[in-house]
């Protein structure tokens, strides 16, 4: 069952277009010529060919029937064979009976089938948004670190479905886990950094200044001769440096002690020469070549340390350096005081102090350099499988960190899919199940369907209704007809429009019950009628709308085939007749059906749904007049009435003029008829103040009757029962809707 029609950008459908929403089982539209019908009814059998066209079916499409112009000039030529109608004939009740319980499986397929993709649909929409979350959190990871690893994401960094994709991919990486710290430096390195090679250093040698550090000539006494007398003397007092003070100044005392001014022995001088000989001075040399050496040996190594603190190299700790390099610094004052002390005390032994340490702190931060150096320029040697490298433990650390979202994601998803597959292969097997029935269907109706009932059908039904003058007939070709005369004569091109238009019809109406095709006849169908009273007269006019009525309480009691019917007329009598109900109470509409006004405003098509059944006439009124004037006490409206009505129904619209209506009664009543017609006359001609005139209740009684059998001697008792026995509805005015 349709739920819903937009139309837009069609005929005068503008581009906002129109929405008939809520729909029902029954469903009624009213509009005048040129508003938008045949454009709404042609669009819903051809919706899917048209983009304009949208319709929302309750669960799943159905075969769509449209009766209007289209469909005469499609199925009825009066000069060619017409299509044959297929329908189930009566020969076995037990075969119905099981195509019927057949159909009732099926249908009960379709609905299972119908939640099944119903919750199909919910899952693949649950599988989309566990995608979309594992997608958030990727990009959110893919933000976090994209200044960091902008080269290790190029390809993927403006395209969330890339990323997460890769972020998957990244799960199956293996090797070492580096941390973020390791990875971003390597990824300046290479991505960032130089791509010229760099020369490692040289570390700093202090082996020469260390053996000078640790000469004998620093820790050995430097003294005089010890076999003269005076040593033993000089020795017991260790005084040996101050007597070598002294003895560079001796040669000029004259004689005397440098420190004491007291004459000195004669061979004092000589014991003194003796004592500070050749030997002593010799060592006094070694020590100052020594000093002189470490001097050199230092200064060596300050320009090294100096010219290494000097170098531009981005990976040099020059605070590290320069902290050992005072530290050097200081030993050196402290070796400075040392040597100084020991030139001037010879005869003391003392040790310098090494410097060792520092400087092999130094050379393991040059080593530390020179590693990471190399390390630069292996990059640089290898630079495409180095960054590929890097880009791999890049992801590799992305993976780790998206742990958590990929196990919570990959969780969801198998559950998910092994759903999806769960509901895909049940809907697989209820498919085939259903096929399988339809087939059994198939195999059933074959059995028994034909298109000799159908043609039967409509010839009763064109002589119960006078069509006299032609009748259905099979054609040599099977399954088709023809029109033919009651002589065998086809009728060519002899039909009236009205006969045209009724044959027409009753071909539709048949076809509803039935099929062009043998296997489609037992299809659930949606019904359009559109406008099926061109041409028609009065009598077959009211013969249509009771066929319609009957397909419409056949359909709201599931008596036949049809789910649906949209039923679209500007004819304001028509539309009276089909929409009348017995159960409407006071107008307002049923629980299963919708009213609607299509109208055209400025060349646009609007419609409107209405809570009544919004068409009200003149004519009704006058009805309604008239059954209120027949239930009070003052009756003098009666005649008026009576005279209007005749007018308006026999005389204008059924075009019976007063003579065709006496003529249906005998001798006796005709005089009653013609009576009232002109008790009508003179009632509604002549002011009723100017005279005063009684009306009987007997004789208003009397005439209605006769009333009444005007209706059923012209074969429109039904109308007269509608519109005595119908209740008082609120509606809008035929001016209004017009």
């Amino acid at each position: 069952m349709i739920k819903e029609i937009s139309i837009k950008e069609i005929a005068t459908y503008d581009n906002a277009g129109v929405v008939f929403n809520e729909l029902k089982k029954v469903n009624f539209l009213y509009g005048s010529n040129g508003s938008g019908k045949t454009t709404l009814s042609n669009s819903i059998k051809n919706f899917e060919s048209l983009p304009g066209c949208n319709i929302v079916w309750v669960s799943q499409p159905l075969k769509t029937l449209v009766y209007n112009q289209k469909f005469v000039e499609e199925n009825f030529h009066q000069d060619s064979n017409i299509k044959g109608i297929f329908t189930l004939g009566k020969e076995s009740t037990e075969i119905r009976n099981e195509i019927a319980e057949k159909k009732r499986l099926v249908d009960k397929l379709d609905e299972e089938i119908r939640r099944m993709r119903t919750n199909l649909i919910n899952k693949e929409e649950e599988y989309t948004s566990n995608e979309n979350e594992f997608i958030d959190d990727c990009w959110e990871l893919k933000r976090k670190y994209d200044n960091e690893f902008l080269k290790a994401f190029s390809g993927v960094r403006n395209n969330k479905i890339n990323f997460m994709n890769k972020c998957k991919q990244s799960h199956s990486i293996n090797g070492i886990l580096y941390d973020v710290e390791n990875l971003l430096a390597r990824s300046i390195k290479l991505f960032n950094g130089s791509l010229v090679k760099i020369p490692t250093i040289q570390s700093v040698n202090n082996d020469e200044l260390n053996v000078t550090c640790s000469s004998e000539i620093f820790k050995n006494q430097i003294v005089g001769k010890q076999e003269i007398d005076i040593a033993a003397f000089i020795s017991r007092l260790a005084i040996s440096d101050w007597v070598k003070r002294g003895y560079d100044h001796v040669h000029n005392s004259e004689g005397k002690c440098p420190f004491c001014q007291q004459s000195l022995p004669n061979d004092f001088l000589n014991q003194l020469e003796e004592y500070f000989n050749e030997t002593y001075e010799n060592e006094m040399k070694k020590l100052k070549q020594c000093v002189d050496q470490y001097m050199e040996l230092y200064s060596t190594l300050k320009t090294s340390i100096q010219d290494l603190l000097e170098k531009e190299l981005p990976y040099i700790d020059k605070e590290k350096i320069n902290q050992q390099f005072e530290l050097i610094r200081s030993k050196n004052e402290t070796n400075l005081e040392l040597i100084e002390q020991k030139q001037n005390e010879p005869s003391k032994g003392m040790t310098l102090v090494s410097v060792d340490e520092f400087v092999k702190n130094i050379n393991l931060e040059i080593e530390r350099v020179n590693q990471e150096i190399q390390g630069h320029n292996k990059l640089i040697d290898n630079r495409a499988q180095e960054e590929q490298l890097l880009k791999d433990q890049i992801w590799r650390f992305i993976a780790n960190e998206n742990l958590h979202n990929h196990e919570k994601y990959v969780r969801k998803e198998y559950s998910i899919n092994n759903a999806i597959r769960g509901i895909k292969d049940r809907i697989t097997l209820k498919t085939s199940e259903k096929k399988r029935l339809i087939s059994d269907v198939e195999g059933l109706e074959a059995q028994i369907t034909s298109v000799i009932p159908s043609v039967n059908e409509m010839n009763r039904l064109l002589k119960a209704y006078n069509f006299t003058n032609f009748k259905f007939a099979h054609t040599q070709t099977q399954g088709n007809y023809r029109l033919v005369r009651s002589t065998g004569e086809d009728v060519n091109q002899t039909l009236s429009e009205g006969e045209k238009t009724f044959v027409t019809f009753l071909y539709f109406m048949h076809l509803l019950n039935g099929s062009n095709n043998r296997d489609l006849i037992t299809e659930n169908k949606v019904v359009v009628i559109d406008d099926p009273i061109s041409s028609l007269d009065s009598n077959v006019l009211f013969i249509v709308s009771n066929l319609i009525l009957k397909l419409i309480d056949d359909c709201r009691n599931n008596k036949n085939n049809v789910v649906q019917i949209f039923v679209l007329t500007h004819n304001v009598y028509f539309h009276k007749e089909v929409t009348f109900h017995k159960k409407r109470s006071k107008g307002g509409k049923l629980h299963d059906e919708t009213f609607w006004i299509i109208r055209k405003v400025n060349n646009i098509t609007e419609a409107r749904p209405y809570d009544t059944n919004p068409i009200k006439t003149s004519y009704e009124l006058m009805w309604q007049e008239l059954r209120s004037a027949t239930q009070s006490s003052s009756s003098t409206t009666v005649q008026n009435l009576i005279r209007r009505i005749i007018e308006n129904y026999f005389k204008v619209f059924g075009n019976f003029s007063e003579d065709d209506i006496l003529n249906k009664f005998d001798e006796e009543e005709k005089i009653i008829c013609k009576s009232l017609l002109s008790w009508a006359n003179d009632g509604s001609h002549f002011a009723s103040d100017d005279l005063y005139i009684e009306h009987p209740i007997d004789t208003n009684a009397m005439y209605l009757n006769i009333f009444e059998k005007i209706f059923k001697v012209t074969n429109h008792h039904a109308h007269y029962t509608m519109m005595m026995g119908s209740e008082v509805r609120n509606e809008i005015s035929q001016a209004e809707v017009s």
